[in-house]
This record gives structure tokens, C-alpha cells and sequence, in this order.
């Protein structure tokens, strides 16, 4: 019966349980995502993610190499053309009023150990995820990381990805103000076309995106074989960067 075969499933929640557990017991403080990252550095969650990475060559050689690339200065990205990956990433950053190093003060003192490398990789890529992808940065977010999560499992995303789920399908229960409740279709569906995604997609971690900022952002898509998407939960209805022809 294909009722009884769910119990396979069944006995791997203790790998979900776990990482809650994990979570209940050493928490520390959990007051934004560095922490919920910082609550996975070094266990066996974050060990997964690194074995992933490991067994794709590309991302192998860049988890040797440690490549972090040159900071991004908007004011100068902002002057290459306007169909350009660096343009349109600088673009969006200023609409949205976010710095690329947003993460300087939470910054892990050395990347010689594979924890910290990862967390700080993931960290500066994160908004040219959002670039190249579409997903905004409300909705959008759970697109973003579930096709992260799809790649290579960071753990922290795959929590927060399982939390909006929770989140969505019991939102009496959860603790969210009401103006921020939404429909958990919209969350199902966003969730789904960032698995879509990451699943279509050219594995993203090895990608030197620094190396890439001249290029035309269609071009560079049509590299990583990612299709954006532009309806929806999509930065491409802001009305800012509509009024920059950036649709």
C-alpha cells in the first residue's frame, strides 16, 4: 500500500526534529538570520552542505580556492550599461536602500575552515541570486533560497524555507502580525518555482560572479540556464526600477 510506504519518510523526521532540537536547546540568541546561520556553523547539517558541494567539481575547486572575489561599489556599477549584470544588481541594491557587505558586522574572523567560507560565500552572493532569478525581496525570498536549497542544502535556508510552509499552512497558530499573513498558495507557488529553478539551473555556488558583472544580465542567464521570473513576486514590479526600463 502506498499509504505504508510514507513511514520511509516518517523515520527521517528525526533529521528535521534534530535540527529543531538543536536549535531549542543552544540557541543562544536568535534575533535575525546570522544567527540562525551561526546556530548551524560546524554541525552536521552544515557537514551535508559542504559533502553537496563537494561532489559537484566546480564547486569543489572553489571550496579550495576560498575565491571571495573584490568588493562591489555601486556607485561605480552604476555606470556600466544598463542592461549589464552589475548595473542592474547596483540598481536594485539602491532601490531597496541595501548595502552589498550588509554582513560586515557579523563577518567570521578567518575562511580557512569550509563552514565559514560557505556562510560568507553565500552571504555576498545572496542579493545577485535575486538579480539574476527575479524573486524579490519579500515573497521573493522564499524563491531565492529554496533554489539555494534545491543546489547544495544550506541548512539555515532550508529551515527558514520550512518554517514559511508551517508558517502558511497554520497561520492561526503562527506568530505573524496580521498585515503580514499571506495567502499560502502564493507561498506554495514561489516555493515551488525557486525548487523549478534550482533544479533547471547550472550549479550557482562555483559561479565567479564578480567576473561576470560586465556581461549583459540576459547573457549571463542564458549561461546559468535560469529563466527569471517577472510576474509574481518579482523585483521587476517595483515601480522604481519599471520606471528605469528594467522589465
Amino acid at each position: 500500500m502506498g499509504y505504508m510506504d510514507l513511514m520511509s519518510k516518517v523515520e527521517n523526521i528525526e533529521l528535521i526534529g534534530g535540527m529543531i532540537k538543536h536549535f531549542a536547546t543552544h540557541r543562544g540568541t536568535l534575533d535575525n538570520v546570522f544567527d540562525l546561520e551561526d546556530g548551524f556553523d560546524k554541525t552536521i547539517w552544515m557537514n551535508n552542505c559542504i559533502e553537496k558541494l563537494k561532489k559537484d567539481p566546480d564547486s569543489a575547486k572553489m571550496l579550495e580556492e576560498r575565491y571571495m572575489g573584490p568588493e562591489y561599489n555601486l556607485d561605480e556599477l552604476m555606470k556600466l550599461p544598463k542592461n549589464s549584470l552589475g548595473y542592474t544588481y547596483a540598481k536594485l541594491m539602491k532601490t531597496m536602500g541595501f548595502e552589498p557587505h550588509f554582513y560586515r558586522s557579523r563577518d567570521r574572523p578567518s575562511l580557512d575552515d569550509l563552514s565559514d567560507y560557505v556562510t560568507m560565500r553565500v552571504r555576498k552572493t545572496h542579493d545577485l541570486y535575486h538579480t539574476i532569478s527575479g524573486f524579490n525581496m519579500y515573497i521573493g525570498e522564499i524563491g531565492v533560497i529554496a533554489l539555494n536549497v534545491t543546489q547544495y542544502a544550506y541548512p539555515a535556508f532550508m529551515l527558514i524555507d520550512l518554517i514559511a510552509v508551517a508558517a502558511a499552512c497554520f497561520p492561526g497558530l503562527a506568530k505573524i502580525p496580521e498585515s503580514e499573513k499571506i495567502q499560502s498558495s502564493l507561498v506554495f507557488d514561489t516555493l515551488s518555482k525557486g525548487l523549478k529553478m534550482g533544479r533547471e539551473a547550472k550549479s550557482l555556488f562555483p559561479v565567479k560572479f564578480e567576473e561576470m558583472i560586465e556581461m549583459p544580465i540576459e547573457d549571463v542567464r542564458k549561461e546559468l540556464k535560469i529563466t527569471p521570473i517577472k510576474e509574481g513576486p518579482s523585483w521587476y514590479q517595483y515601480p522604481k526600477l519599471k520606471d528605469e526600463g528594467l522589465s
